[in-house]
């Protein structure tokens, strides 16, 4: 069941820039790649784990499979600015081992984070995993990710140590959310979500 959300979804980073918070199409393919090779080797190496700039094309490949069934992406893009590459995205694949498991990633280019991205992107496959019968998200961190290993355990994630990182785990259980700044941005994306207005001027406060 797919997440049942006006597209596009309207929003506004904390610095002001107007966004569109959907679904990959296809046509988002070159902006895809456009936006990882634009990744600074930090951002490269946290997010592939290499120093190698851009993502595969076995990587980009998976994205675009055609099991839409089996996982998710979504992507946010500047409004208006067809000519830019995308603001960041995110995606799920549920576990063939464990239906109600799946990994989540994302990537948010390197001059729009800490603007609240990421929150409303992990908001998005929240709801349609949720929908999709999925009740925990488990991320890979390498262990030099201080800033995602934060995140995560602000989250409520649980951290098992492996070689050169952690495996985050978190419950899509709002009600088990700490009470903390972090975790009451992700309540406040869920909510808009949940709601859907597609209404130009809301901020995102995430």
């Amino acid at each position: 069941m797919k997440l049942v959300l006006p597209s596009p979804v309207h929003l506004r980073l904390h610095d002001g820039t107007p966004v569109i918070l959907r679904p990959l199409l296809p046509e988002d393919r070159g902006r895809v790649i456009a936006t990882f090779n634009r990744l600074s080797p930090d951002s490269t190496y946290f997010r592939f784990w290499t120093r190698f700039r851009g993502a595969s094309p076995g990587f980009i490949d998976r994205l675009y499979a055609a099991d839409h069934d089996r996982h998710a992406t979504w992507v946010m893009i500047v409004d208006g600015k067809s000519d830019l590459p995308g603001v960041g995205g995110g995606s799920y694949w549920p576990s063939q081992e464990d239906p109600t498991l799946a990994e989540v990633s994302f990537t948010v280019a390197d001059e729009f984070q800490g603007q609240g991205a990421g929150t409303f992107l992990l908001a998005a496959v929240w709801r349609e995993a949720q929908e999709a019968g999925i009740r925990r998200f488990v991320a890979h961190v390498l262990e030099a990710n201080h800033v995602m290993q934060a995140w995560w355990t602000c989250l409520g994630a649980t951290a098992i140590q492996h070689p050169h990182g952690l495996e985050m785990t978190l419950q899509l259980d709002e009600s088990a959310l700490p009470d903390n700044p972090t975790a009451q941005r992700l309540r406040h994306c869920l909510a808009h979500l949940a709601e859907a207005p597609a209404r130009e001027d809301h901020v995102v406060h995430a």
